[in-house]
C-alpha cells in the first residue's frame, strides 16, 4: 500500500465499493479500471467522511453518539475495522474514492506513459562552451598554434573608397557591388594574428564570465601560465577539454 501515492495510478477492481466525492450515492464499480490518483485522506472517526463507511442502521446509532458525544459502539468501530482492514485511509480520483485497502498500486496506462514522455523535454546535451563557468579547469588534448581574428583596419578604408565610387547605384545593387569586389580582390575585415603554441597536457582556468569578442563570437577570460589572457571561444574550442567543473 505505502506503494500508493498521489499522481501514482492505482487499479480499482470490478465490485469495488465506490464513493461520491459531495453529492451522490456509493455504488460497486461496474468495471476494473486504472485511474490516476489525485488525494489520498483519512475516513477515522475523526473525519467527515466516516459516517459514509456505515450502513443506515448504524449511520444513525453513530450521528445519535456523536451529537450526544458519547462513545460510539463497540460494534460500528468492529465493522469498520473489517470493512478498512485496519488502513482508514481512501484514494480519490475524479471526484470519485474508495478504501485504499480495496485497491492496487498500477503501472500507468501507456496512453498516459505517452503523453508524459511528451510532455518531458529532452535534455540537450551540454556543449564546452555552456560548461565554461568560472573556476572549470580545462586542458590541450594535442600541441598546437593557436590563433585569433583581429579587426583589419585597411578593410574599411577599402570599402568606403570602394562604395564611393559607386555612389550613382541604388543602395541594395550597390552593396552587392562593393561585396562582390572586396571578395573579389580577397580584402577581408579580420586579420588572423598568431597568438603562441600551447602543449598537450596544459591546463587553464576560467577566471570570469565568457565576454564578447570580435564579430559577435565569445571570448574566454582565463589564468594560463600563471598570467591573464583572454582568448576566443572559438579558437580554443577544437583543442580542449574539461578537466573539473566550476
Amino acid at each position: 500500500m505505502s506503494e500508493m501515492q498521489v499522481d501514482g495510478y492505482i487499479r480499482v477492481p470490478k465490485g469495488t465499493m465506490v464513493y461520491p466525492k459531495g453529492d451522490g450515492v456509493e455504488a460497486p464499480s461496474t468495471r476494473d479500471q486504472v485511474v490516476k490518483v489525485t488525494n489520498i485522506f483519512d475516513v477515522d472517526v475523526k473525519s467527515d467522511n466516516f459516517y459514509l463507511l456505515l450502513p443506515d442502521e448504524m449511520r444513525l446509532r453513530y450521528f445519535e453518539a456523536s451529537g450526544s458525544k458519547r462513545l460510539i459502539d463497540q460494534d460500528i468501530l468492529e465493522f469498520t475495522d473489517r470493512l478498512t482492514k485496519g488502513d482508514y485511509r481512501a484514494v480519490e480520483w475524479s471526484s470519485k474514492w474508495a478504501l485504499i485497502a480495496d485497491v492496487q498500486p498500477a503501472e500507468a496506462p501507456t496512453r498516459a506513459k505517452v503523453a508524459k514522455k511528451a510532455d518531458k523535454p529532452e535534455k540537450k546535451p551540454v556543449s564546452k562552451q555552456q560548461q565554461m563557468v568560472i573556476g572549470s579547469v580545462w586542458t590541450f588534448t594535442q600541441d598546437v598554434e593557436l590563433r585569433y581574428k583581429v579587426r583589419n583596419p585597411a578593410y574599411a578604408v577599402m570599402r568606403d573608397d570602394i562604395e564611393s565610387s559607386l555612389r550613382q547605384l541604388p543602395s541594395h545593387a550597390r552593396k552587392q557591388t562593393v561585396d562582390a569586389k572586396l571578395n573579389e580582390i580577397g580584402m577581408v575585415d579580420y586579420l588572423d594574428e598568431v597568438w603562441g603554441p600551447v602543449v598537450a597536457g596544459e591546463t587553464f582556468t576560467v577566471r570570469s564570465k565568457l565576454t564578447s569578442g570580435f564579430a559577435g563570437e565569445q571570448d574566454v577570460p582565463m589564468v594560463f601560465r600563471g598570467e591573464k589572457f583572454t582568448l576566443p571561444y572559438a579558437s580554443l574550442e577544437p583543442f580542449i577539454e574539461l578537466v573539473i567543473k566550476g
